[in-house]
């Protein structure tokens, strides 16, 4: 078997998946990239709050943090939510993956490129080999 063909026939299934979330990733940018431009038309995104529970663990600090340089720790001390603002920016910036999560988006990048050059060359090396 030629040495392409194995080449093909076993990253085949890697590349699907790996396209896959890819695919997955860049529609989440998307989409909180639309939300955060039109955030000032949309009142939902302005006054909903998302609850801890449904957060990372690194949310209960940011929000600490946040009352202690407001002040306002004795005000809202009961309170457990976020704004949605912030998951929505996270989402999109990467920070809502954690530590590493702009390295996702990094590689996220990377396999993008590789899959938009590799696809225009595969067009045009077709399209060549084509009799049209």
């Amino acid at each position: 078997m030629r040495t392409w063909r194995k080449f093909h026939r076993y990253t085949f299934g890697y590349s699907k998946w790996i396209s896959l979330v890819s695919v997955v990733l860049l529609i989440v940018i998307t989409i909180t990239g639309i939300l955060l431009i039109h955030q000032d038309d949309l009142k939902p995104i302005q006054k909903s709050r998302v609850p801890l529970s449904m957060l990372p663990g690194h949310y209960e600090n940011r929000l600490e943090t946040t009352r202690d340089r407001q002040g306002t720790k004795e005000i809202f001390a009961e309170e457990e939510s976020v704004p949605l603002r912030w998951v929505i920016l996270d989402l999109h910036t990467g920070d809502f993956f954690g530590k590493y999560g702009f390295l996702l988006y990094d590689i996220l990048a990377v396999v993008m490129l590789v899959m938009g050059s590799t696809g225009i060359y595969m067009y045009f090396k077709i399209r060549k080999n084509s009799i049209f």
